[in-house]
């Protein structure tokens, strides 16, 4: 018997130590470091506010990116801009040319209930892992399988777009 509590108390001992160890690791996090010189060259870069013209329509901001040029092999992955993150989309037809789509969360279904478990349905917000300001972002890419972060700023806010009601042309 007196091993056995030997035993029990080396294990709970032993599980204490390594999970206290733990805790302290993700603390020491280091900083995300931009790139000074990324291997691509940004000719235009700007955002424009958008609105459905119908109810439930929902709104949005997009980020749209020219580049000059682009090395071969990097890959421009995500864009983080206003406290949000998405993912960017080249254009079809134009290698040089990138959007990250923006929806606004003011339409979004969000499950209010008396029964907890209904609500933890609910997706909370990812942390936002930038310090920005209204009229920057950070371009996320990938070179030779290695996430780089690069801060660009000053980007031009242009005029929103109010999309119609109806369809113009009267179709359906």
């Amino acid at each position: 018997m007196k091993h056995i509590k030997q035993i029990f108390t080396l294990f709970t001992l032993s599980f204490l130590f390594l999970s206290v160890s733990g805790c302290g690791s993700s603390q020491g996090d280091k900083p995300v470091t931009f790139e000074e010189n990324p291997p691509f060259v940004i000719s235009d870069i700007y955002s424009q506010a958008w609105i459905a013209g119908i109810q439930g329509g929902g709104a949005g901001t997009n980020v749209h990116i020219t580049l000059e040029s682009i090395e071969e092999g990097v890959t421009l992955d995500k864009i983080y801009f206003r406290r949000k993150s998405e993912l960017l989309t080249q254009m079809i037809g134009s290698p040089t040319t990138f959007t990250g789509y923006f929806k606004s969360e003011k339409n979004r279904d969000v499950i209010m209930h008396d029964n907890p478990v209904k609500e933890a349905n609910n997706t909370p917000p990812d942390p936002f892992p930038f310090q920005l300001g209204e009229n920057e972002a950070v371009i996320a890419y990938t070179v030779n399988k290695s996430s780089k972060f690069f801060k660009v700023s000053n980007i031009v806010e242009k005029e929103i777009i109010a999309y119609p009601a109806t369809n113009p042309n009267g179709l359906d």
